[in-house]
């Protein structure tokens, strides 16, 4: 086999413009030489030579995932393979190597794991690019959702404008919220968004229910449908990115603080947490006070909330702030319920990911 078919390419992917306005292309290593592709049309162009024999590292998660996805399908077709290693054993491996202090270099870095410690790397997957799928519905969802909830609001500016301004000075029978339900009704506007909103919603169900991880970890528990789900995953997109429990808890926004306290958002403090995921999990759980008896998350936080109230029967006053109120007890009860539903799901989607990986291995 040729070198050129035996080509090994390092790739790290990224944003191409930052916040500031700076460029940043994506870096591509391939024997020795480094390119850069300034946009995404670049990288659609790269991806077209791709050829059987060649080996992609990339790695796991984060703004690459797209390409990730289209290099696969492509790899898949003319035999070549697509690998991703974890963050945090890039990271690692960038400290322990001289020339790769500089995160600019992980695409040179990238190739020679790949040469040196393909074992550390994960090859790209149906079950992967399922997955990325999902997150890509999730999102369309959401964008379709905002665009009703504008188009609804200025559906409703135009009803008060129209109704406070008329020339006769009459209010119409009914007054300003039938107005609004009946130009909702008849707006053609309103009624495709409406739609596409449906359409999305349905979308993001058929990807949740083919998605290996809705079945397996999200679907057992009771009350978490796709809309949920669907946040969460989206949010994590690959469990094997975290090595540790400690760090999946901190992703999520559930951890504790070195002074006891569950994490939020302070003055003058980064919250460097996922904010759709922590507020799924908040969600998920506050929803799981209205659940009969008998259900795992509601009997847990109901069962949370009674020890709260044994250890802290009366509220108290510290520092001029009133602690354990009825509401205050409620929202401990829901973080700590929070974190422990993360934690859940942390085992739970490790599990099945060894499995699945022991049958790929034995395959």
């Amino acid at each position: 086999m040729s070198e050129k078919s035996c080509r090994i390419i390092g790739i790290q992917h990224r944003i191409k413009m930052s916040a500031e306005g700076e460029a940043r292309p994506t870096i591509v290593h391939i024997s020795g030489k480094s390119t850069k592709l300034a946009t995404e049309e670049d990288e659609a162009k790269f991806l077209s030579t791709i050829t059987k024999g060649d080996t992609v590292a990339m790695a796991l998660g984060g703004s690459g995932d797209y390409l990730a996805f289209s290099a696969s399908r492509i790899a898949d077709s003319v035999g070549a393979t697509v690998l991703r290693v974890p963050p945090f054993v890039l990271a690692k491996e960038r400290t322990e190597r001289a020339f790769a202090k500089n995160k600019e270099d992980d695409a040179a870095l990238l190739a020679i794991m790949a040469k040196e410690v393909p074992n550390l790397f994960y090859p790209v997957l149906d079950r992967d690019r399922d997955i990325i799928l999902l997150r890509e519905c999730f999102r369309a969802r959401i964008d379709a959702m905002k665009a009703r909830m504008a188009c609804e609001q200025r559906i409703r500016q135009r009803v008060i404008g129209q109704i406070f301004c008329r020339t006769d000075g009459i209010f119409p029978e009914g007054g300003i919220e039938k107005t609004y339900d009946a130009a909702k009704a008849n707006d053609a506007i309103l009624q495709a968004v409406l739609k596409e909103e449906a359409k999305r919603d349905n979308d993001l169900k058929k990807a949740c229910e083919s998605s290996y991880v809705y079945q397996q970890v999200f679907g057992p528990i009771a009350g978490m449908g796709p809309a949920l789900a669907g946040r969460i995953i989206a949010s994590i997109v690959d469990i094997r990115r975290f090595e540790k429990e400690s760090s999946f808890l901190k992703y999520c926004g559930v951890h504790v603080l070195a002074d006891g306290a569950f994490a939020r958002r302070r003055n003058g403090q980064i919250a460097n947490w996922s904010g759709e995921c922590r507020q799924a999990l908040y969600l998920f759980v506050t929803q799981q006070a209205q659940r009969r008896p008998g259900t795992q998350w509601g009997d847990y936080l109901r069962k949370m909330k009674e020890n709260l109230r044994e250890r802290h029967p009366e509220p108290v006053e510290v520092a001029g702030v009133k602690k354990y109120t009825p509401i205050h007890i409620q929202k401990m009860a829901s973080w700590r319920t929070a974190t422990r539903l993360a934690e859940h799901i942390f085992r739970e989607w490790w599990k099945c990911e060894r499995e699945m990986e022991e049958v790929r291995q034995v395959a």
